[in-house]
């Protein structure tokens, strides 16, 4: 079986295509009319608690340790946590407990084992992030045929379930916890991206806490002074600041009176739509302002677009759908939501049947062409202002799989090694280190000996790199690091994650 994973920073689904060629989602084991996982793990000594059952047995434990937003870290080479046995859990090791789960859940109700998925990302994440992703897939011994960004597996939706051709879109994808906007054309070979942003750490949950922020500030109002902000108390606001944005999301809902519970006294709590879309202002503010430089990137303007999907949960916001309505003008035909919380899934699993090999036979779109998000080089020294610099070999925006090569020399006669520091870039100023690529030993040190060096994003978007003898065609030895740890923890991690019981699947 063939699956493709939404692998959410607050909600996780799995789908696959059914023998109707539709994809279908794959429900909870313990519960078929439940799709949604939420991301949240709770981890002490050999077990494990995923999704639901750590939601509801924190209704009577709130200050049991619980794991969440860990898909903001990805990337960053430190633990994310640590546990009662004081070992370093990574955020790939935490994803990869939760793709376990989603595992167990989807070869449960299909009683096939899934031999090939494909796990969505977000457009803008850099090269780091996705290894990380692909390491958690590991970690859960899930078969990676691939992945796929979030928008991109939106549209690849939106064009099959619509049989829509020849049409250029806007994804705005708003979840819980990452902004993607992407701008891609569809046809009847395929979909190909043409420009893509987004924000990695604005979301539902910075929404949820401009609503905690207003109920503080409500409740000292009324009861002139601050509530004890222990366990429980951030449990319920929580929970309350979740439950009313979603509320007043609503069609037609403009208002809310609710009665709120904070540090044993009640507070008697009116909010309104415009108090929350005033709060908001500012980050949907910057979600257009991506959007505009996105399409902008693109050599478009907004008369040029067919459709703009609002895809995450976030996005069914009213007030986001007015504000659009008033740049991408022509109708409300133009802008409209796309299964918001199950359209990224969906478009996962289309394309693990893409990358599979039987796209014709479910009369699928067979091609899919990403692009490179960042510029991509090698950070040098100027040799004349000995400043630092970025030689870019492949640039942002460029069809994937991108390739590209460049020849550089030693500096010195006894040098038998070349150290090269590969960066992403989006702007001068926003550097990210990918790792360093050592080549050598070389075979005859001397100086200017000249060593070619190949960068490649490929169409996952992930950077690999090669270095060759120009003189001879022969590949030199070359290492490439960038995870933590020279990647020896990865093998620590597999143990942890292989040792620990995840209670709630039995396993």
């Amino acid at each position: 079986m063939k699956t493709g994973i939404d692998l959410g920073t607050t909600y996780s689904l799995i789908s696959h295509v059914g023998h109707d060629g539709r994809a279908i989602l794959l429900p909870d084991h313990s519960n078929k009319d439940i799709f949604a996982t939420p991301s949240v793990v709770h981890i002490e000594e050999n077990t494990a608690l995923v999704g639901h059952l750590v939601e509801m047995l924190m209704e009577e434990k709130p200050d049991m340790k619980v794991l969440r937003f860990f898909k903001r870290n990805f990337g960053i080479d430190k633990p994310f946590f640590y546990d009662s046995n004081n070992h370093g859990w990574y955020p790939e090791a935490i994803s990869a407990l939760l793709l376990k789960k989603l595992r167990f859940d989807a070869e449960h109700f299909s009683g096939g084992n899934i031999d090939g998925t494909v796990i969505t990302v977000p457009a803008h994440f850099n090269d780091l992030q996705r290894k990380s992703v692909i390491n958690a897939a590991a970690l859960a011994d899930l078969p990676l045929l691939g992945l796929v960004e979030e928008p991109v597996a939106a549209a690849l939706h939106y064009g099959v379930s619509h049989k829509s051709h020849d049409q250029v879109l806007v994804v705005y994808d708003l979840g819980g916890g990452t902004f993607d906007v992407t701008v891609l054309s569809l046809d009847d070979k395929g979909v190909y991206v043409l420009a893509k942003d987004g924000h990695t750490e604005l979301g539902g949950k910075e929404f949820d806490e401009k609503i905690g922020e207003f109920i503080i500030d409500r409740f000292m109002r009324v009861t002139g002074s601050e509530p004890e902000l222990n366990a429980y108390t951030l449990l319920q606001l929580r929970k309350i600041s979740e439950e009313i944005k979603i509320e007043l999301s609503l069609p037609h809902v403009n208002y809310l009176k609710k009665s709120v519970l904070l540090d044993n006294r009640a507070i008697e709590l009116i909010i309104n739509r415009r108090d929350f879309e005033k709060s908001i202002h500012e980050a949907i503010e910057q979600t257009i302002a991506i959007t505009m430089r996105c399409l902008d990137e693109a050599g478009l303007k907004e008369e040029n677009i067919d459709a703009l999907l609002l895809v995450g949960g976030s996005s069914m916001i009213p007030y986001i759908r007015e504000r659009m309505r008033k740049i991408f003008t022509g109708g409300h035909q133009k802008i409209f939501y796309h299964e918001p919380m199950k359209a990224v899934a969906y478009g996962a699993g289309i394309h693990a049947c893409q990358l599979s090999g039987d796209a014709e036979k479910y009369d699928l779109p067979p091609e899919f062409r990403g692009i490179t998000g960042y510029n991509i080089g090698i950070r040098t020294i100027n040799p004349v202002t000995r400043k630092v610099e970025v030689d870019v070999l492949i640039k942002k925006s460029m069809p994937l799989p991108a390739r590209a090569k460049r020849t550089y020399y030693t500096t010195k006669a006894e040098q038998n090694r070349i150290v090269l520091d590969v960066v992403q870039m989006r702007e001068k100023d926003n550097l990210i280190q990918v790792g360093k690529l050592m080549v050598g030993p070389l075979p005859n040190p001397s100086l200017n000996y000249a060593v070619e060096v190949t960068l490649e994003n490929t169409e996952d978007g992930i950077i690999t790199v090669s270095a060759y003898d120009p003189n001879t065609g022969v590949e030199l030895e070359q290492s490439f690091n960038n995870n933590p740890e020279d990647m020896g923890y990865l093998v620590g991690q597999h143990k942890l994650v292989q040792e620990t019981i995840i209670n709630n699947l039995g396993i």
